[in-house]
C-alpha cells in the first residue's frame, strides 16, 4: 500500500489525539457483533495511523464503474478510531439501517458532502470498496471504486485544475463611459483603463 505517497498532503485534527485513550478492541467487538465480521487487518492498521486524517488540497478517486454525472468522487477526510462526529462507530451507527446503507459496511472516510466511503463486510463483495451517496435512491446509492483497500489508496489522486476554455471577449466602451469609469478608477486609486 501506497500511502507514504501522501504524506505531503496530509495533516491530523486535534481529534486524533482527544482520542488517544479511545477503547478500540471494545468497539472492533462490537462491530463483528453487529456485522459477522471485521476488515481485513490493513485496513484497521490504517485507521490506527491515518485515522482522523485529511488532505490539504482537493483529492478524487476515479471508480471502476464509470457515473454518469462524474468520472470522479471526492476523498474527503479519513475516519478515527473514537466517539467522535467524524468517528467510525458514529458512521456505523447513524448510516447502518435499510433506509440509509443497507449493506454491512466499515466506513473509511467521508466524500463530498454527506457522503462516505465504505469498505464492505458482505459475503459475497468482501474487500470491496464502495462510494455511497446520501442523495441517491436506495438500492442505487452505492457505486464500486476499488476491489480492494489497497486498489482504493492506489486510485486516489490530487484533483487537476479544470481548464476553462471561454473564449475572453474584449469590450468596448464609449468615450463618455470610460470617462466616467476612469474616474471612479482613480478614486479608489486603480490605474485608468485604456482602449
Amino acid at each position: 500500500m501506497d500511502i507514504k505517497r501522501f504524506n505531503d498532503f496530509i495533516s491530523f485534527s486535534k481529534v486524533k489525539e482527544d482520542n488517544r485513550n479511545y477503547d478500540i478492541n471494545s468497539f472492533l467487538d462490537t462491530v463483528k457483533d453487529r456485522m459477522g465480521r471485521l476488515p481485513a487487518t490493513d485496513l484497521l492498521d490504517f485507521v490506527s495511523e491515518y485515522g482522523f486524517a485529511s488532505f490539504n488540497t482537493d483529492m478524487i478517486v476515479t471508480p471502476m464503474e464509470k457515473q454518469e454525472h462524474s468520472d470522479y468522487f471526492v476523498v474527503g477526510a479519513f475516519l478515527g478510531f473514537g466517539n467522535t462526529a467524524v468517528s467510525i462507530e458514529k458512521s456505523i451507527g447513524m448510516f447502518y439501517s435499510e433506509e440509509q446503507i443497507g449493506m454491512k459496511f466499515f466506513p473509511i472516510c467521508e466524500g463530498a458532502s454527506g457522503d462516505l466511503i465504505i469498505y464492505s463486510l458482505e459475503e459475497q463483495s468482501f474487500g470491496k470498496v464502495y462510494y455511497w451517496s446520501h442523495d441517491s435512491a436506495i438500492g442505487g446509492d452505492t457505486f464500486l471504486i476499488a476491489e480492494s483497500f489497497d486498489d482504493f489508496i492506489g486510485r486516489i489522486e490530487a484533483r487537476k485544475e479544470e481548464k476553462d476554455d471561454r473564449e475572453v471577449v474584449g469590450v468596448k466602451y464609449s468615450p463618455r463611459l470610460l470617462k466616467l469609469i476612469n474616474e471612479k478608477r482613480m478614486k479608489d486609486g486603480l490605474p485608468p483603463l485604456v482602449q
